[in-house]
């Protein structure tokens, strides 16, 4: 029974992606969201947990197909991957010490909140130490992880769109309405602090590694090998409507969900994909827009969502489109489709391994 399983997942790469990261964020968020107490200090901490494994279900369902379809155990593990483990467990578990810190009820210790966060650390901790995996089909999921491809611009354009978009739609509204091109900033100095926090737990925790290393590492890769790019994500699309399911019945309970999920998020994965495949492959890209993206949520009050940020928005997406005729086929040998240059190790990354 178990060869059978594994050899449908081989045969069936992509319909076992989805059907397990859509089954694992059911399994895991459902109960986190729903079902504890938030009024119970336990409830509130299980709820927690429960919802931070949950959100890593892209990545984990891709490590766990890559790994069936290309189980090769080709050289010992790097000692290399230890010491990137403990970095980035390390790392990771003071910005969730941080993001709690200013989520947590005054005088909650924090001691309290450090160990509570290097337990959820872990997981981005194992996830940017699996670019060094004995397995290959892990490796090349993760490796642009620690060895991100692409020109320096392309990366700026991930950090800087969602920020402008934001930036541009409020002035356009404002000057419209007479108003002051920018509302006045105050208290800087805790605003940026706040956004940088805010940045680095979206990137490790709830958007960025944990999404974009599975959506667009796994699936965006193997359905560009059979469509092009626009119907890959197009495809794409549906899939994260599926899979949001459990964060949207909270989040969008008092409306908004038309216009964000089907209006909306067609143009931001479209974009996404875009990053991903003017980086070759490289999944840092989408993942660091994400964070960018996500960011701008605590900022709403200063910089709100308008109509003309929209525009903006729809208005780009159709240019890049457009730019890079997204509905032709990607090339064979192309980073960001399965079978292309995937299919050849990274002979930087097996040098960094193995020293």
């Amino acid at each position: 029974m178990k060869q059978r399983i594994l050899r449908w997942i081989g045969r069936h790469d992509l319909a076992a992606f989805f059907l397990l990261a859509i089954g694992l964020s059911f399994a895991l968020l459902f109960p986190g969201l729903f079902l504890f107490r938030r009024d119970d200090t336990l409830g509130q901490i299980l709820g927690l947990l429960l919802g931070r494994i949950g959100v890593y279900s892209p990545v984990l369902a891709g490590i766990a197909v890559a790994h069936v379809g290309r189980p090769e155990r080709d050289r010992p593990a790097a000692p290399r991957r230890v010491l990137v483990f403990l970095a980035v467990w390390l790392i990771a578990a003071a910005v969730h010490t941080a993001s709690l810190h200013g989520e947590a009820e005054p005088g909650t210790p924090l001691v309290a909140l450090i160990i509570l966060s290097l337990p959820v650390a872990l997981l981005p901790a194992f996830v940017v130490a699996s670019a060094f995996s004995r397995s290959g089909g892990v490796r090349r999921l993760l490796s642009t992880l620690v060895r991100p491809r692409g020109s320096v611009v392309v990366y700026l354009i991930a950090l800087l769109t969602f920020p402008v978009i934001h930036i541009v739609g409020v002035s356009v509204t404002s000057f419209a309405n007479g108003d002051r091109w920018l509302p006045r900033v105050t208290h800087l100095g805790d605003l940026v602090p706040m956004s940088l926090i805010t940045f680095l737990s979206v990137l490790f925790f709830s958007g960025g590694i944990n999404e974009e290393s599975g959506w667009r590492g796994f699936a965006q890769k193997r359905l560009q090998a059979r469509f092009s790019p626009l119907v890959a994500n197009l495809i794409l699309w549906v899939m994260l409507v599926v899979w949001h399911i459990p964060n949207d019945l909270v989040q969008y309970r008092h409306g908004g969900y038309l216009l964000v999920r089907l209006a909306l998020y067609p143009c931001i994965t479209i974009l996404f994909g875009w990053l991903y495949n003017r980086t070759q492959g490289s999944t840092m890209a989408p993942a660091l827009a994400h964070a960018s993206m996500n960011t701008m949520n605590p900022l709403v009050s200063l910089l709100p969502i308008t109509p003309a940020g929209n525009g903006l928005l729809v208005g780009l997406t159709v240019v890049v489109i457009v730019a890079d005729r997204m509905w032709r086929r990607l090339p064979g040998d192309h980073g960001a489709a399965h079978g292309g240059s995937d299919s050849r190790e990274d002979p930087a990354l097996m040098a960094f391994s193995e020293r």
